[in-house]
């Protein structure tokens, strides 16, 4: 059982035989669809003149409640998805319209390095070259929610004018900081690979592919983000 990423383990936990199960090609295709959908609403929010800040705050908490529904109820990952992948498509499109009025180019760039990384991360999962067990997963988890939990923190700290030092800045710990969350992040796909693969084999219900798509999108925007906010940092250099 994985323990990195809830989103796609809960799957197995709700095992349901149907007359038709997950296959790969169908969660490639639904994976395809949902970056397809983030894509054509981040360019419509972004040219249509919605990229602003209160966009990505107001779908950020949209897109939060959507995504628990979803890992709480899996069953609603076939129309919940999309929608999530709306209000994220919103979301990015705010933030990167942010950087970039600074930051001349970082986001196509950004959009490059986060595919580059996903892409290159499948074919070597797909090749074996990376072996994911128990201990693999364990450590994932254990280094996500350590992120997390530093996130958190320094959320709650935020509320009385607190923030953790240099780890947001150009300087040397704060690049230091952002490879080690893209490290991270990028560990979590070979996780969601596995997971993925798993649930083919033990014949999940097919309905579960947009559940396996949409915990893979998940992974992908935090890379995105967290792409993103390295580039920043190295021009701030």
């Amino acid at each position: 059982m994985s323990v990195a990423n809830p989103m796609i383990s809960k799957v197995r936990e709700l095992h349901a035989y149907g007359s038709e199960t997950a296959t790969y090609t169908g969660v490639a295709i639904k994976s395809l669809a949902l970056v397809g959908i983030v894509t054509a609403s981040a360019l419509i929010t972004w040219v249509m003149g919605y990229a602003t800040p209160v966009t990505a705050m107001v779908t950020s908490i949209m897109g939060f409640i959507t995504a628990l529904a979803i890992s709480f109820r899996p069953t609603w990952a076939g129309f919940l998805s999309p929608l999530y992948a709306i209000l994220e498509g919103m979301f990015l499109a705010a933030v990167s319209a942010i950087f970039a009025k600074t930051y001349h180019g970082i986001v196509v760039n950004a959009v490059m390095i986060t595919f580059g990384i996903a892409i290159s991360s499948a074919l070597i999962y797909a090749r074996g070259y990376v072996k994911v067990n128990e201990g693999f997963m364990r450590a994932v988890f254990m280094a996500t929610l350590g992120i997390a939990i530093t996130y958190i923190i320094e959320f709650i700290l935020s509320f009385f004018g607190i923030r953790i030092p240099q780890i947001h800045q150009g300087g040397i710990v704060g690049i230091v900081f952002s490879l080690v969350v893209i490290a991270v992040a990028t560990l979590n796909l070979f996780v969601d690979y596995e997971n993925i693969s798993q649930s083919v084999r033990q014949g999940l219900p097919k309905d579960y592919e947009w559940f396996c798509a949409f915990g893979l999108l998940v992974t992908l925007i935090w890379l995105y983000i967290e792409v993103l906010n390295l580039l920043r940092k190295l021009k701030e250099e």
